[in-house]
């Protein structure tokens, strides 16, 4: 339709990136296609910036240069005068809150393209006792999946968690299986018996005794994508079950295959993570069953519930795209929480509506801005002695200024990564550019410890 079209993204070599690099600085390019580093393409004719998904937590950088491709967008449309689109059925927060304030232009698209109806959803409350089910799946979703597969349509079932079981523990003495250099409890992974930490990737064989009282008594806690498709397979014998998470799709053009075989109704039933919840427009899939919609929603993160609320309404449009409608289950503890709530319910702004009052009050983004500082250390002593020193020098350099907060040090939810603890601080301000500059002041005659390494993050997405 465009005529020529640039690919770039970290899958290309470094003389495809090259090629790709230098067809656009000559202007023989139309349309740039690509993930966040391709918002810096060198375009002579620059005359659109589109960001689709705007909302994903995969535009902010979490290497230096820590930066967030939506931010830069914004910089480079107004430096170059041309629009800026950003697309998203569920958009940030701090997108919505630019548009309420008039500083941005929101454009509804109220209707679906096709003009098909938004599928009922169903909240399944597990902590009903006839709602569970030996296994991960409720009755009412296993209905649920009869009806769709009866119907001649396709299921998708969404588990944004990896592995076979979360974690192996001793029924005996309670010992679960840690990983050696971080506090993360390995993930059992099949075949093989596996323990994987998804922090560092240490891979490790999992012992058939416990290792510390010796009783052969460990069991497997927690379900994972891997033991969800082995239970479907089981369960829904006729048919054809495929799974998409980052384990199955480590070869190049894996992803595009199992796509393209689901649209070519070659897959019956999809399993995955969030990588199947967004974006994908399959006419034939009937339902949609969201397995554990709070496997997030309690993270020490600001931002839980509103991820929560976004990944369980964006893998809801992917049923009822065609004519055959479609359904929704979402399996829940916490049916009344707003961001479930919302989500089950489609409306995405009564979420918005409930959750800006609470993040006004405590400052936190979008209307106050958030600098995290992380200090790693091979001595957890030196990590704590660290990010002391350096809030006590972000207090003395704040004075009165007014609104500033520090939050800390404390130990990282994650306190331990790579053989490194981590400890954290968080700075708060109702003005960005003022707190940024409070922090590169009070830090920058700071003599760092060989024995410790810091970052700062501005406007952090990750807070773990």
């Amino acid at each position: 339709r465009f005529g020529t079209v640039a690919v770039l993204h970290s899958h290309l070599t470094p003389a495809e990136r090259h090629a790709q690099w230098q067809e656009i600085a000559a202007g023989r390019v139309n349309v740039i296609v690509g993930a966040r580093s391709a918002v810096f393409a060198p375009a002579p004719r620059l005359g659109l910036i589109v960001i689709d998904e705007e909302h994903e937590t995969s535009f902010k950088q979490a290497t230096a240069p820590r930066y967030h491709a939506r931010d830069v967008a914004e910089w480079i449309a107004r430096a170059e005068n041309v629009p800026l689109v950003l697309g998203s059925a569920t958009p940030a927060l701090e997108t919505f809150a630019h548009c309420l304030a008039g500083e941005w232009t929101m454009c509804r698209l109220p209707s679906r393209v096709g003009g098909s109806q938004l599928p009922a959803v169903i909240t399944v409350d597990l902590r009903d006792p006839q709602a569970r089910a030996k296994g991960v799946i409720s009755p009412r979703l296993t209905a649920g999946i009869d009806w769709a597969l009866a119907g001649g349509g396709q299921v998708m079932l969404l588990l944004n968690r990896r592995g076979f079981a979360t974690h192996v523990q001793c029924r005996s003495c309670g010992h679960t299986a840690r990983c050696p250099q971080c506090d993360l409890a390995l993930t059992l992974h099949q075949p093989g018996n596996r323990g994987i930490c998804h922090g560092c990737g240490l891979v490790t064989r999992l012992p058939a005794d416990c290792p510390e009282c010796r009783a052969p008594d460990l069991v497997q806690r927690g379900t994972g994508t891997q033991r969800l498709e082995e239970f479907v397979r089981s369960r829904f014998r006729g048919a054809r079950v495929a799974r998409m998470d980052t384990d199955t799709m480590r070869t190049r053009g894996s992803y595009e295959e199992t796509l393209d075989a689901f649209r070519a109704r070659e897959i019956d039933i999809l399993v995955g993570t969030q990588m199947i919840a967004k974006g994908l427009d399959f006419p034939s899939v009937m339902l949609v069953g969201v397995v554990h919609a709070d496997a997030a929603l309690h993270l020490a993160d600001f931002r839980a519930a509103e991820r929560t609320c976004q990944l369980v309404t964006q893998v809801a449009g992917r049923s009822g795209r065609g004519p055959l409608g479609g359904r929704v289950v979402v399996q829940t503890s916490t049916p009344d929480h707003p961001a479930i709530r919302a989500a089950a319910a489609h409306d995405y702004e009564a979420f918005v509506r409930s959750e800006l009052p609470i993040r006004e009050a405590l400052l936190y983004p979008p209307f106050g801005s958030v600098v995290r500082i992380v200090v790693r250390s091979e001595h957890e002593e030196a990590a704590s002695e660290w990010t002391s020193h350096l809030a006590d020098r972000i207090r003395r350099e704040a004075g009165d200024t007014g609104g500033i907060r520090v939050l800390g040090p404390a130990p990282c939810p994650i306190a331990r990564l790579r053989d490194r603890f981590r400890w954290h601080l968080q700075v708060h301000g109702p003005d960005g550019a003022i707190l940024r500059d409070l922090v590169r002041r009070a830090t920058a005659t700071a003599q760092t410890p060989d024995s410790v390494a810091w970052i700062i993050d501005v406007d952090p997405v990750d807070m773990l």
